[in-house]
């Protein structure tokens, strides 16, 4: 709200600078004295005065909602006189104290019944942009936050099929062991069931902080490494500048499995897995790196389609996901997005 009075403000100054500015060189062209005391106060008087008068043109918009009927029109219309009128008495008033207290005498504002009839055009004009700025402004706030709550209903119900999938994955790695070392499938079970009591915990809203992001991914890496032992070495690094930085939930979950997954050494057998989040230039980078064969392709799976189609939804085509080859072998996921 600050920001939109500022602006205001801004647009009011702009246009007092150029009303000054073509009456006094209109007086200048026409072989007159450019008079710039005299047309700056009676400007500055003008336009300001509309700015001290736009809390009632908004009341005005807010209170009778603009409708193409009698009674609607006849509301606005004694809006719009109370706002000349006083328009016209405070030109009259304010510019009569500045010519004082400068010591230019009296002001010479005219006949008053007359001043009325002659303001009254202009000022119907300016309530009528005004009106129209604010129902326009009014529209907007409305659409950004139905677009804002849609987003978070995709992104809620993105976020959920995440879940299953996860579980899934996680009871099948379960039962993969539980035959060769019940206490190790046991211990896999209990860390399951911290990762999932975590997610439970998740806030209403879609985005959390990097730091509870990567908090998530250190416990699914830590079910992993009971199941496969010394063979899985991971290794986190974080800008501190990016800690605080909102992702939406669980963002790195397919990203880590899919390195999980496909990211083995063919000749050691072993998984080393690298993610690094560093914060420069106005964006986030996110890169999980593994050292197996490499991708097939770019263009992943279920996991790797949510995941973008999320970050679609959560910065509007301003983020970005990118799987390859890494150069000294294995693959490397990337994502960007706006700090």
């Amino acid at each position: 709200m600050k920001r939109i009075r500022l602006y205001i403000l801004l647009y009011f100054t702009c246009v007092l600078c150029i009303n000054v500015a073509y009456r006094s060189l209109d007086n200048v062209a026409r072989g007159r004295a450019p008079q710039w005391t005299v047309i700056s106060i009676e400007q500055a008087t003008g336009v300001y005065g509309i700015v001290l008068l736009l809390p009632l043109v908004f009341w005005g918009a807010r209170r009778f909602p603009l409708r193409f009927s009698p009674l609607r029109i006849s509301q606005h219309v004694a809006v719009l006189l109370v706002f000349s009128t006083v328009h016209t008495l405070w030109n009259w008033g304010s510019r009569e104290v500045v010519f004082l207290l400068l010591g230019m005498g009296h002001y010479d504002y005219g006949l008053m019944r007359v001043r009325f009839f002659m303001e009254f055009p202009s000022d119907l004009l300016v309530y009528a942009l005004c009106v129209s700025g604010y129902m326009i402004y009014q529209d907007w706030l409305r659409s950004r936050d139905v677009e804002q709550q849609l987003a978070a209903a995709r992104l809620e119900n993105l976020s959920r099929q995440l879940q299953p999938h996860f579980l899934f994955n996680a009871l099948n790695a379960v039962s993969g062991v539980m035959y060769e070392d019940v206490a190790r499938a046991d211990e896999m079970l209990a860390r399951i069931s911290d990762f999932l009591r975590a997610t439970l915990r998740l806030p209403e809203s879609p985005l959390i902080a990097v730091s509870s992001e990567l908090d998530f991914t250190r416990r699914y890496l830590d079910v992993m490494q009971t199941r496969l032992e010394s063979r899985l070495r991971f290794a986190i690094s974080c800008d501190p500048q990016a800690e605080a930085v909102r992702v939406p939930a669980l963002i790195l979950q397919p990203l880590v499995e899919n390195a999980v997954e496909h990211g083995t050494e063919p000749e050691s057998g072993n998984l080393n897995i690298e993610i690094v989040i560093q914060k420069a230039d106005g964006l986030v980078r996110i890169t999980i790196r593994d050292h197996g064969p490499g991708p097939a392709r770019s263009t992943g799976g279920h996991g790797l389609a949510n995941t973008r189609q999320r970050l679609a939804t959560a910065y509007r085509g301003e983020a970005s996901l990118r799987l390859e080859r890494h150069p000294l072998g294995g693959a490397v996921a990337e994502i960007l997005i706006p700090a």
